[in-house]
């Protein structure tokens, strides 16, 4: 049997063809016949014939009959399970026939059985360019030859997964998934898009179809890649740490808002075959293999506010949020677990992943004894919590900051709303491809965050040893290391207690605090010289509305701080917002734990210097890492792609995607390696020289400067919406 067609029944030609057939001329009029291929084994070309337009609402899934008891689209989950690995399969071997193109408006002929007695079904088939229906020849009795194995090999994904009545082709189905799973763009309205960009009408049936076939569609793409990267014995994860010598941060953090109702189940029977697909990798899904800890979250301090608020209902919530870790360093996501047990339960995730194992450090911001609490929220812990855990004060963190989990928390929320209706398995799945796309995110820029953290360390050098040779230090660190100590003792004296007086005067100077730190950043956005004239309006108003609250805060502080006095604490700053605003205020030295009121000594600078040693250590084991990273990738896929003669058509289109890979990685580890390399030879990492020569050759009048730079890069450093 041959293909017998040239073009398909496009609008436009339509016309033609229905007179054509009414007139008995069609088969003239769609191409000259041609000679059966002259094949010496089994497989044939299928016979692609397109026809007069049907609806394809009329073609209906056959379900078997063990099945025939469930509910349709419980059926249609549980053939799904079934059919995935052969379909993955059809999958990789339609590249091996002929690499998908966005132009194609017909499908590939494939192999087929040479059964005699094959079957036919109309077929309503989604181009990128145009919709039209063919006859696909297809066999019932030959496994691999089942119509959507067929539509498969063709490069047109099918909506059902028995004998679907439509069919979409792999390039429009990745821009479709974009629609859905990154833009946010419902099915509904993808449905009516596709009825306004076509010029014949899209079936009626599709939104119905597409909804089931969405998440089917990226169990076969996590697959294949998951078999891609097996085979080629390529390793994901984060670059950055893979070949990191020492120890690597490990931030935690957990999130309330991604709960999910209890009603939407996962259909009874339904279990994907390879724990899954790839969704094991994040994953920890077994609650059977959770840990649970027997303490209570506030081990670690029980001042912290987030530890104070009071949850709401959950009778109807089966999943409460998830907990996360990623690496502390680059935001590369590492574990997620359901809030069922948790943090050791997601830490488990971590010692097992092959990049990281057990020679970590952790960030975390309650219970546990916590190593270190991010930058951000350590703000929320009482005073010798800080002095303890804030990351400038713990040594080998260098200038991590603690805080990629808020990041990744600000990319993944516009999938709350999406995912709290959703089954458990397709909300994994969401939260999978979520995950896979900020990971491809931070790795694709990890060249352009390494640089930026290097010109930070090479300030905060600068400026530390500037301030240690005007303070008098230079050559005399050991007597400042006595102070700090002395210093840390006292303010473990004064807080550790924890009293309601302390509590009520620490939380009304946070408050204050707080309005002070928002003031300063809108007042810094409303300085950048490139603002149009409504933005600039817009902040100057949103300037005003902070002064306000500081004034407001101001006044509440105030009044707290007279009725209860506290040692270590001064009593009212007065009521000029102006002086607590000001750079040098007496309100900004009190709230900076690396300060007392009746010493002057740079201690900031003191760990400042550290810091920004530990911090060049880091940079460069890290952009090696990153390096020889990228070089892995490109030697491992050179080997696979350099096969001399594929025997099978599969192995044909696996060669075909690695090279696609192959091209990729060269361009990424060419772009890296020129980004890096001269932080990770050490040519571009200040030598650390010895304060008592050196201390003098920083310029004064540049500080102003870098005071505001600083402070930009503070601005960046959270999303919006967390500041």
């Amino acid at each position: 049997m041959a293909l017998t067609h040239k073009a398909a029944s496009f609008k436009r030609k339509r016309s033609g063809y229905r007179e054509a057939q009414m007139s008995g001329r069609g088969k003239r009029r769609m191409g000259k016949q041609r000679n059966p291929t002259d094949q010496s084994d089994k497989y044939m070309l299928a016979d692609i014939i397109p026809t007069e337009p049907v609806s394809a609402t009329n073609s209906r899934s056959h379900t078997n009959s063990s099945a025939r008891n469930l509910p349709a689209a419980t059926s249609r989950a549980i053939a799904w399970t079934t059919l995935l690995p052969s379909l993955v399969k059809a999958y990789v071997e339609g590249y091996g026939i002929q690499e998908p193109k966005s132009e194609e408006l017909a499908p590939v002929p494939g192999p087929i059985c040479s059964c005699v007695d094959k079957s036919s079904h109309t077929v309503t088939c989604i181009f990128k360019c145009g919709i039209a229906n063919y006859d696909i020849v297809y066999c019932k009795k030959c496994p691999e030859y089942r119509l959507p194995l067929v539509l498969a090999r063709s490069h047109l994904f099918p909506m059902t997964p028995e004998v679907p009545g439509i069919a979409i082709h792999v390039k429009q189905m990745f821009s479709l998934n974009n629609m859905f799973y990154k833009c946010g763009i419902s099915v509904h309205k993808i449905a009516q898009w596709a009825e306004d960009e076509y010029e014949q009408k899209a079936p009626a049936s599709l939104k119905g179809r597409l909804n089931e076939a969405l998440p089917v569609y990226n169990r076969v793409v996590l697959s294949v890649k998951k078999e891609l990267r097996e085979k080629s014995g390529v390793v994901l994860g984060c670059a950055g740490c893979r070949f990191m010598s020492g120890p690597k941060p490990i931030a935690m953090d957990g999130n309330f808002q991604h709960r999910r109702f209890a009603r939407n189940k996962d259909p009874e029977g339904v279990v994907y075959p390879g724990d899954d697909g790839e969704n094991s990798r994040y994953w920890s899904i077994n609650p059977d293999e959770a840990i649970h800890y027997p303490g209570s979250a506030s081990d670690g301090c029980e001042t912290f506010n987030a530890l104070q608020k009071q949850g709401g209902q959950s009778k109807k919530i089966d999943q409460t949020g998830i907990f996360g870790c990623a690496c502390s360093r680059h935001g590369y996501p590492v574990s997620l677990v359901d809030i069922f047990s948790y943090v050791l339960t997601g830490l488990l995730k971590v010692i097992n992943n092959q990049s990281y194992g057990s020679n970590i450090m952790l960030q975390y911001d309650v219970g546990y004894a916590p190593i270190a609490v991010g930058v951000w929220h350590i703000t929320g812990h009482k005073p010798s919590c800080q002095i303890k855990y804030h990351p400038r004060l713990v040594k080998h963190f260098g200038l991590t900051d603690g805080e990629t989990l808020e990041r990744m928390w600000s990319f993944l929320s516009s999938m709350i709303n999406m995912c709290r209706n959703m089954s458990p398995m397709n909300r994994r799945l969401t939260l999978t491809l979520a995950l896979d796309a900020y990971a491809a995110q931070r790795m694709s820029n990890i060249g352009s965050l390494i640089q930026r953290k290097h010109k930070r360390a090479v300030d905060m050098l600068d400026h530390a040893i500037l301030a240690l040779n005007n303070g008098g230090y230079v050559g005399n660190l050991s007597a400042l290391e006595e102070s700090w100590n002395t210093h840390v003792e006292n303010i473990e004296e004064n807080f550790s207690a924890g009293t309601p007086r302390v509590k009520r005067v620490t939380d009304a100077r946070e408050r204050l605090r707080v309005a002070v730190g928002i003031f300063d950043i809108i007042d810094q956005a409303f300085k950048n010289g490139s603002n149009g004239n409504n933005r600039t309006q817009n902040l100057a108003a949103q300037k005003e509305t902070a002064y306000k609250q500081i004034k407001k805060k101001l006044d509440i502080y105030n009044k707290i701080a007279t009725r209860n006095t506290v040692i270590g604490f001064r009593g009212s700053y007065g009521d000029d917002v102006k002086a607590i605003i000001a750079l040098n205020s007496d309100f900004r030295n009190d709230c900076n734990m690396l300060t007392t009121m009746d010493s002057n000594a740079p201690y900031d600078a003191y760990h400042g210097l550290q810091r920004a040693i530990e911090e060049f250590a880091m940079l460069k084991d890290e952009a090696a890492s990153v390096i020889k990273h990228g070089k892995d990738i490109v030697n491992k896929l050179e080997v696979v792609v350099n096969v001399p003669s594929p025997n099978s058509i599969r192995e044909r289109g696996m060669i075909v995607m690695w090279k696609k890979q192959l091209e990729e990685a060269r361009r990424w580890a060419a772009s890296q390696e020129e980004k890096l390399s001269g932080i990770a030879d050490g040519s571009k990492i200040p030598v650390i020289f010895n304060t008592e020569e050196n201390g003098e050759e920083e310029e004064g009048d540049e500080s102003d400067e870098e005071e505001e730079t600083n402070h930009a890069e503070f601005i960046d450093l959270f999303p919006e919406d967390v500041v």
